[in-house]
């Protein structure tokens, strides 16, 4: 049997996810002890958000897709955001002074900017083509048929 996967729940946890490394670069804490973690934290944030918005690409008959990629596009706001500040060394963490560690996260940047205009150009579409419905007027019909 096939488990069905809560894709809202997923994308919570992801935005904790997140909201996490942000807090981990907002408090004074040892570098030394957070920063490969943290690194380790932002590697899963990438990964997940890939297989999230492929998943969500290829189910075009979800219901609540518009909602998922609202969701997908403000998680990948904040990943950025978050992005942002670990190369501007706004935090306890920095990775100035480590040229692999800021090439690697601009790529990631630029990885979830490319992800984000996925999105918001699959939002976009979804809003140019009418819903179908669920069931068609014909199976409706069909379905109530003995309640007629």
């Amino acid at each position: 049997m096939k488990k069905q996967v809560n894709f809202e729940d997923n994308l919570y946890l992801l935005l904790l996810r997140v909201k996490l490394i942000k807090d981990t670069l907002t408090l004074s804490m040892d570098p030394e002890l957070f920063l490969n973690k943290t690194l380790e934290d932002i590697d899963f944030v990438h990964q997940t958000l890939e297989i999230a918005l492929k998943k969500v690409q290829e189910n075009h008959q979800r219901i609540d897709r518009e909602t998922l990629l609202d969701h997908l596009s403000e998680i990948e706001q904040q990943f950025s955001a978050v992005l942002s500040d670990f190369l501007n060394g706004s935090g306890n963490i920095s990775v100035e002074g480590i040229p692999a560690l800021q090439t690697k996260l601009s790529i990631l940047q630029k990885t979830s900017l490319r992800r984000r205009e996925t999105v918001e150009a699959l939002s976009a579409a979804m809003g140019k083509h009418p819903k179908e419905p669920v069931v068609s007027s014909d199976e409706f019909n069909e379905l109530l048929k003995g309640y007629q």
